[in-house]
């Protein structure tokens, strides 16, 4: 009786997995507001059947929250919230519970935002979900929930206070964990930061990391930088002579940390692929200083050649911080740590067999233009002497 009644409830679950199934779209998927205490805002979202089939959506509110410094977000349902410091879910209130669209159809859904009047100054923080409908007990169906972000900050003592937790320079080791170190022989190199928000105003913290070698190069094309719209939506990315951390602008909720890391994988450069496109590859530290060598072997002189050494080179990790809070105003924070790499260099030398070789030919042409030259010179003009000396004496014998 129990295997049939395990089979019924497959085969349910596979009728209405259409609909757990269906797929659909809200936007936008962020709305962040100013208010005061004792005001109210009406807002709307647009939600989307993709489907060819009809599709009716349910909706919830939930507490949106750190959960740890990685910043795997944590949803709290209104029931189970034990601290409401900085929660608004139960200030929201959905007009159209639930809707059903047609396929194809295009609906927008109203909700009422109501600040109280006793709200607590600084952001609060909630999520809306619009999730299909699914029997409870068909646990084999995988329902698709999607939700937008409410950020509103409540007027009046907004306080901002952070501070740079931690800045480390390190390596994954073969179970993928994190190892702070401070000399490489390749890539990658990671670079993590765990950034703290100490008060009740979420904060978008940017920062760079710029490389500069003992012989004070900043390295370039050292990484790549996305670059968004005012509305936050992804453009482009360019090639840039620094690592850009955070250059999504993701928030730090208040009260909350977190961790930040980014992996330094090479110099990039492009190349074009044979259909017409680019594609982007990377340089390890070898290839990177052979380049540089191998362009000054176009201009070798030839007593000179190329010789390959390990050489250990130190770079300093310079730390530039920027963010901005209530009223634009701009903080910055610096910092610098240093680490070393070791590599295979080429480098310019002299040719030793050409250097000889040349050498010699010198002596030789020295030794010949100042010994035996003379020496040679001197003994004809000698010769030269006694058959003249000869010539007049017999010609006086004629006489």
């Amino acid at each position: 009786m129990k295997k049939i009644f395990i089979i019924f409830a497959l085969i349910i679950a596979v009728l209405f997995s259409n609909y757990a199934n269906a797929w659909f779209t809200i936007s936008p998927l962020k709305y962040e507001f100013e208010a005061k205490p004792w005001t109210s805002k009406k807002e709307k979202i647009r939600i989307t059947n993709d489907d060819d089939k009809p599709i009716t959506l349910y909706s919830s509110m939930e507490t949106f929250m750190a959960w740890d410094v990685s910043w795997n977000p944590k949803f709290v349902k209104i029931e189970d919230q034990t601290d409401s410091q900085f929660s608004l879910s139960n200030w929201i209130n959905v007009e159209d519970k639930n809707i059903t669209l047609a396929p194809k159809e295009t609906r927008e859904v109203y909700f009422d935002l109501n600040i109280p009047k006793n709200a607590e100054p600084g952001w609060h923080y909630a999520a809306i979900f619009f999730y299909p409908w699914t029997p409870s007990w068909a646990q084999v169906a995988m329902v698709n929930r999607l939700w937008i972000l409410i950020l509103v900050n409540v007027e009046w003592n907004v306080k901002v206070e952070w501070k740079l937790d931690s800045f480390k320079i390190g390596n994954n080791n073969d179970n993928k964990d994190f190892i702070e170190n401070t000399t490489f022989k390749d890539f990658p190199i990671i670079f993590e930061t765990i950034f703290e928000n100490l008060w009740n105003v979420h904060l978008k913290p940017n920062w760079k990391v710029t490389l500069i070698d003992q012989d004070w190069k900043t390295l370039e094309n050292i990484w790549k930088e996305r670059l968004l719209s005012t509305a936050w939506a992804y453009l482009w990315e360019k090639m840039v002579d620094y690592i850009p951390i955070n250059d999504s602008f993701w928030n730090v909720l208040p009260k909350s940390k977190r961790k930040f890391d980014w992996v330094w994988e090479g110099f990039w450069y492009t190349i074009l692929n044979d259909d017409g496109t680019k594609s982007v590859k990377f340089k390890n530290l070898t290839e990177y200083y052979a380049d540089k060598a191998s362009e000054k072997a176009q201009f070798l002189m030839p007593w000179q050649s190329i010789n390959t050494r390990t050489v250990e080179k130190k770079i300093t990790a310079k730390f530039e911080l920027s963010y901005e809070w209530k009223d634009k105003i701009k903080k910055d924070f610096l910092d610098s740590k240093d680490f070393y790499i070791t590599y295979e260099e080429k480098y310019v030398w002299i040719n030793y067999i050409i250097s000889w070789i040349v050498i010699i030919i010198i002596i030789w042409i020295l030794y010949y233009f100042i010994l035996v030259a003379p020496k040679n010179k001197s003994k004809k003009e000698e010769e030269l002497r006694k058959k003249i000396i000869e010539e007049m004496n017999k010609n006086k014998t004629m006489n």
